[in-house]
């Protein structure tokens, strides 16, 4: 829960804290022939990945889309026409408006750039010529070289476009089918380069989805659907990330180059997953390209990266990526000089390595490495009026370093075997002055192995076993989790010390069919069972969820399942929490309508969802006997929960018109009771609204503008009523009242970004000038109390933060 100590972490972070080408005037006409001045095609640059419908046939003939494409002197497309049809519409218009996002080196005449227009046959083979339909690496487009041809080009030097039609190019390209998840959103790393207050990165890109809530700034976490961040998953290829995000929340700890796209479960997932109640954020790498070296480099106010992929042959490739913070520059800007002296300024890096290799026709594997690092410490120059102990250094580090490997082998036409593995060690240290200490070290095990199996045109089987294991070492001093939901000043004699070893593991089974009865529907049940150590049970959850094409572009879909969550941190050390806690039990319902209004370009959607929740840990006052001896109990298993909204979306992305737009909307109500006949109240983590509008243009010559308003409810906050004097240690307890909460203003920020993406010969370039809350607008983010509680002051968030980057690629 939100505390005043939280406030005093956050103060000291907070501190530190394609178009239409415009064509040119025409010039008197010069007919030019092909044998007088060379003509050079362009050359693709960047093919987008077309997901293919779900209705696309499972065959190995591949869906070839034959296309027209008018090029602009700045290598956009501007314009296109079907020639050839696949014999599948729903693929041709997904694959022409794909097209409008490709980019082309331009045309040349003489090293000159021109319009030009173009042949282009763009092969959607389907993904049973891989392993797997589902994350199947895919190669980098091979581009056809252009067809000689003795036929003459005319052009208008400076004017109309250069017809070069006659040199077909093509691209064959690994569409995926959509993933089995079907309550899925998804956003490609292509959207996030775009998307205004992201700064280009996808992991900060999902905040902007319905269903994902904002969190308190300096937290960076995920809040899906009023579920506590601890109870969702955040997976690399579907094994768990411990550290996402760097501190502050401004940057994720994976670089987005590396990234192909983002798949985010707000509820009712699948089978696969397990052991949580909340929502599910699944990231899915890029292959490495193999056709050339190919490196990039962003810089700008904040932090610096780089990222190279190197082909090692037809079969591997090897791709590498760091970054680096600079917050250390522009601390000294916002610190207040009496408020605190930093020994080390704070700082983030992170590092990633992947290896694809493709070692037969039937086997990849991939085999992935990150790491993060952030540390700051600092100085309190006077201990705090409010908490006398809390002075001297405060610090915080944390540290995330990894490796996974993943091995796909094609049994045969219908069956594919999947086996994973990950390690992970992992360190977070915080400190609050000499009393307070919390340092969490750890060895993470993960291990996933499948079995897809396709029994017949209609049906596929999944079955698998998930497995996490764990060995941490944790040191504790501390007062215990107040139970009112505002810690009280720090008392020698309540302080309690804990340091012990521990071990977990937590083996999973599932098992899912996939059925198909109709090309327009497709039903998915399965059932999961887990054994959770700490709690040392074992739960049973059975799941079902279907989708129906009613049309070629609308869709309904519903869901219904059980979904088990272990206890987690502090509820269930010695000392603060309480070891005997069983899993909480919930049940997920959802309903929602897709509709394709603009074949490609424009989807809309809308949804209502429903939780429900038994055996929710709460807070307890009571005193148990426990071990032989009477100690407080802490938490109980004694609550229930209810969560019930409505998300709304919009999305059109840059096809038909050059206009992206990415609107999203949560309403919802989140309540707790500490028993089942008590009255329920307003939980931590609710938030009724939460809106996300992004819109932006792509402009002539290589601009672009964006802008992003966030508004949401804003945090909920203990209803204080007062404060009880303890003249025997000196300090004030809180009075609250239970039975209400409090919540701080809303939140309101606007975000603008403007670009401009050029060509220097071979590199690609892009100046970026974003600003963060572009308004100034003052959020709060907290709230400190004076030491009898009857006078309060506000933490402000984010102010005004202008960021200038600048990124090139080769």
């Amino acid at each position: 829960m939100r505390t005043p100590r939280q406030a005093i972490f956050a103060l000291v972070l907070l501190g530190s804290a394609p178009g239409r080408a415009q064509q040119r005037p025409p010039r008197a006409a010069t007919r030019v022939r092909a044998s007088d001045e060379a003509v050079q095609a362009p050359r693709a640059l960047r093919i987008g990945e077309v997901v293919l419908p779900s209705s696309a046939t499972d065959s190995a003939a591949p869906l070839a889309v034959l296309m027209e494409l008018a090029i602009d002197e700045w290598g956009r497309v501007s314009a296109v026409r079907l020639l050839t049809s696949s014999g599948a519409p729903s693929v041709d218009e997904r694959v022409l408006a794909a097209a409008r996002d490709f980019e082309f080196e331009p045309a040349r005449r003489a090293g000159r750039a021109i319009a030009a227009t173009v042949r282009y046959r763009y092969v959607c083979a389907t993904p049973a010529r891989r392993a797997s339909d589902e994350d199947a690496p895919r190669p980098t487009p091979q581009l056809a070289a252009p067809r000689p041809s003795s036929a003459p080009v005319s052009s208008s030097v400076g004017a109309s476009a250069a017809r070069v039609a006659e040199r077909e190019q093509g691209a064959t390209v690994y569409g995926r089918l959509a993933s089995r998840e079907i309550f899925r959103r998804e956003v490609s790393a292509d959207e996030v380069r775009r998307l205004p207050g992201a700064r280009g990165d996808a992991l900060l890109a999902v905040q902007n989805l319905p269903g994902v809530a904002r969190s308190q700034f300096g937290l960076g976490q995920f809040v899906v659907r009023s579920a506590p961040p601890e109870d969702s998953l955040v997976l690399l290829e579907g094994h768990p990330i411990a550290l996402p995000f760097h501190l502050y929340g401004l940057a994720s700890a994976i670089a987005t180059d590396l990234i192909e796209r983002i798949e985010v479960v707000p509820g009712n997932f699948s089978a696969r997953f397990g052991r949580v109640a909340g929502g599910v954020v699944n990231v899915t790498l890029r292959a490495p390209p193999r056709d050339r070296v190919r490196a990039s480099v962003d810089v700008d106010v904040i932090d610096a990266g780089a990222f190279v992929s190197v082909p090692l042959g037809e079969r591997a490739s090897l791709a590498l990526g760091a970054r680096g913070s600079f917050i250390s520059l522009l601390a000294p800007l916002f610190i207040a000089p009496d408020s605190a002296s930093f020994r080390q300024w704070p700082r983030y890096w992170d590092w990633q390595v992947a290896l694809d290799w493709d070692p037969s026709e039937r086997d990849s594997i991939r085999v992935v490495g990150s790491g993060t690092d952030d540390a700051f410490v600092s100085d309190l120059r006077e201990p705090d009026p409010n908490d006398p102990m809390l002075r001297g250094e405060v610090s915080t580090r944390t540290s995330f370093h990894g490796v996974q490997a993943r091995w796909r082998h094609r049994l045969g036409p219908s069956a594919t075997h999947t086996f994973s593995i990950a390690g992970a060690y992992q360190l977070q240290d915080v400190r609050l002055g000499p009393a307070v200490r919390y340092r969490f070290e750890a060895l993470n095990l993960s291990l996933r192995d499948e079995l897809d199996l396709r029994v017949s045109a209609a049906a596929r089987v999944l079955v698998g076993l998930d497995v996490q294991g764990l060995l941490s070492d944790d040191q504790v001093r501390a007062p215990p989790v107040a139970t009112s939901g505002v810690s009280d000043p720090i008392s020698p004699a309540t302080l309690v010390t804990y340091r012990a070893v521990r071990t977990a593991v937590n083996p999973g089974l599932y098992a899912e069919l996939e059925l198909a009865p109709a090309p327009t529907v497709k039903l998915l049940a399965g059932v999961r069972a887990d054994y959770l150590s700490y709690a040392q049970r074992a739960t049973v959850d059975p799941r079902a969820s279907m989708r129906w094409a009613v049309s070629r572009r609308v869709a309904v879909r519903a869901g219904l399942g059980g979904y088990s969550s272990a206890p987690r941190g502090y509820a269930t050390l010695p000392g603060f929490g309480n070891t005997s806690l069983a899993p909480e039990r919930w049940v997920h319902a959802g309903v929602g309508v897709e509709w394709e209004a603009i074949a490609g370009a424009l989807d809309l959607d809308v949804g209502a969802f429903a939780k429900g929740g038994a055996s929710v840990v709460v807070a307890s006052d009571r005193i148990v006997e426990r071990d032989g001896a009477r100690a407080p109990e802490r938490f109980s298993n004694d609550g229930v929960g209810r969560v019930v909204g409505a998300e709304l979306s919009a999305r059109m992305r840059p096809g038909r018109l050059p206009l992206f737009v990415l609107l999203s909307y949560t309403l919802q109500s989140a309540e707790r009771a500490a028993c089942a006949g008590c009255a329920f109240t307003t939980y931590t983590w609710d938030q009724p609204h939460n809106l996300s509008a992004s819109v932006g243009a792509l402009l002539p010559r290589g601009f672009e503008l964006g802008a992003r308003l966030r508004v949401s409810s804003g945090l909920v906050e203990p209803r204080v009523t007062g404060a009880i004097y303890d003249a025997a240690r000196d300090t004030s307890l809180t009075l609250v009242d239970p039975s209400q909460v409090g919540r701080l203003p809303p939140f309101v920020s606007l975000d603008v970004r403007g670009a401009w993406r050029f060509r220097a010969g071979p590199i690609r370039g892009q100046l970026v000038l974003e600003v963060l809350n572009a308004t100034n607008y003052e959020n709060v983010e907290s709230r400190l109390y004076s030491f009898d509680r009857r006078a309060s002051q506000p933490v402000l968030g984010l102010p005004i933060l202008p960021s200038i980057g600048l990124s090139a690629s080769y």
